[in-house]
C-alpha cells in the first residue's frame, strides 16, 4: 500500500499556517469556542475517545510544565470551508477538522505563551501522516462563521483552565486515525506519548495495506545512480529486550533507553545493473497504533549480534541479482501503544509503501 504524505510540521509540534487577512487570535479564555450560527449537515461529529491526560507541555525554551488536557470533540467540516475561508492557497481543497479541548495547568508556576500547548498536540491521518494546523479566517460561503476559534489566554495561572478549538487540515479522503499529545514536541521521537484514538481509524488505517511476505517495489536511493524501483519483502517484526541493546552504540535519549526494542527486518533484490549499497534501513518507519512513525536505528560498531535482529549492520555492496536482509532497531516508548505496520520512505517522492506487521 502506498501511504501519502502531508507532513510540513516544524520542529515543534505543528506549524500553524499564516493567516491571510483578520485572525481570530489570541482572545480571552471566557469567550466561546463555537461560533457557528448555523451546523451545516456536512459537518460530522468524529468518534474520538474523550477524556482527559495529564501530560507534560514543553514551551520554545525547553521548559516542562504539568497540564491536563481534556478533548471534548473532534468534527470533520467540509472543502467547502476551506474555500471559503481565507487560508493559503496549497490548503484549498483539503478537508478541515475542528478539535476542541480543555487545558489546565497543573502544576505549580505560570505558564507563558498559554496558546502554544496545542503545538504539541497531532492529528494522525489514516495513512499516519499528521494534518496541518491551520488558522482559518473569515466564514464560509453565505455568511455562517467557521465553528473553532483559537481563544487560548496568553497566560494560564496555576489552577486555571481554558477551552479552546483548533483546525487541522486534511486531504479529501484521508480519515483520522488518532490525536496525540508529544511531551518532547516531537511526534515521532522518543518522548512521553498521550493518546486519543478515533473509533474505526485502525481499521480505516488496514485497509490495503501490504500482507508480509508480499512483494512491493519501493523507491531506492542509489545515489550518483539516481533513484531505482526495486521488490522490497517484510520479513519480520520482533520484540526484543532492552537487555539486548547494552553496550551497543545507540544514540538513545532517556524514554527510549526505557523502550521497548522491535526489530523490523526488510529484504531488498537488486534488480539493477550496478551493485548498490545496501544503506537503506534509516528508510524504514514502526507504524504505532496510536498513529506514531518510529524511525529505526542501527549500531555503528563491527560484528554486533543481537537475537533476532540479522544484520551486517555495515553497509555492503549488493551485486546485481542478489539480495540483502536490513535489521533496523525502533524503541516503543509507550506502553499503550503496540505496532501495527511498517512503512518504507520512498526516495524523492511523499509517502510509504507499507505492509502489516507480523510480531513476533
Amino acid at each position: 500500500m502506498r501511504l501519502s504524505s502531508y507532513v510540513k510540521k516544524a520542529a515543534i509540534g505543528a506549524a500553524a499556517i499564516p493567516l491571510l487577512a483578520g485572525c481570530a487570535g489570541e482572545q480571552g479564555a471566557g469567550e466561546a469556542v463555537e461560533q457557528a450560527a448555523e451546523r451545516p449537515a456536512s459537518w460530522t461529529d468524529l468518534p474520538v475517545r474523550t477524556g482527559a491526560r495529564d501530560v507534560v507541555h514543553t514551551d520554545t525554551d525547553h521548559r516542562s510544565y504539568p497540564v491536563r488536557i481534556t478533548v471534548k470533540s473532534l468534527v470533520r467540516g467540509s472543502e467547502e470551508d476551506m474555500r471559503g475561508a481565507r487560508v493559503d492557497e496549497e490548503l484549498k481543497g483539503m478537508v478541515p477538522h475542528y478539535l476542541t479541548f480543555e487545558v489546565s495547568n497543573t502544576g505549580r508556576e505560570k505558564i507563558p505563551a498559554a496558546y502554544m500547548v496545542d503545538s504539541n498536540l497531532a492529528l494522525n491521518g489514516t495513512d499516519w501522516t499528521h494534518g496541518e494546523e491551520v488558522y482559518v479566517s473569515g466564514g464560509r460561503p453565505g455568511g455562517v462563521d467557521l465553528p473553532c476559534a483559537d481563544t487560548a489566554p496568553e497566560t494560564l495561572a496555576p489552577g486555571d483552565s481554558y477551552t479552546t478549538c483548533v483546525t487541522y487540515a486534511l486531504p479529501e479522503g484521508v480519515g483520522v486515525l488518532s490525536l496525540t499529545h508529544n511531551a518532547d514536541g516531537y511526534p515521532d521521537e522518543g518522548g512521553a506519548v498521550a493518546t486519543w484514538p478515533v473509533e474505526g481509524g485502525l481499521e480505516a488505517a488496514s485497509a490495503g495495506l501490504a500482507e508480509p511476505g508480499d512483494i512491493v517495489r519501493v523507491r531506492w536511493d542509489a545515489r550518483e545512480d539516481g533513484v531505482l524501483e526495486l521488490p522490497a519483502t517484510l520479513v519480520s517484526v520482533r520484540r526484543g529486550s532492552a537487555a539486548d541493546l547494552a553496550g551497543l552504540d545507540l544514540d538513545l535519549n532517556e524514554n527510549e533507553r526505557r523502550g521497548v526494542p522491535y526489530y523490523v527486518s526488510l529484504t531488498y533484490t537488486n534488480t539493477g545493473p550496478k551493485d548498490l549499497y545496501a544503506d537503506q534501513a534509516g528508510r524504514v518507519r514502526l507504524l504505532t497504533e496510536g498513529g506514531r512513525q518510529i524511525q529505526g536505528k542501527t549500531p555503528f560498531v563491527l560484528d554486533t549480534k543481537i537475537p533476532g535482529c540479522p544484520s551486517d549492520w555495515v553497509a555492503r555492496m549488493i551485486p546485481p541479482g542478489d539480495s540483502v536482509t536490513e535489521c533496523s532497531i525502533h524503541l516503543v516508548t509507550d506502553d499503550d501503544d503496540k505496532p501495527f505496520a511498517v512503512g518504507f520512505a520512498e526516495a524523492d517522492r511523499p509517502g510509504l509503501v507499507a505492509w502489516r506487521a507480523p510480531l513476533h
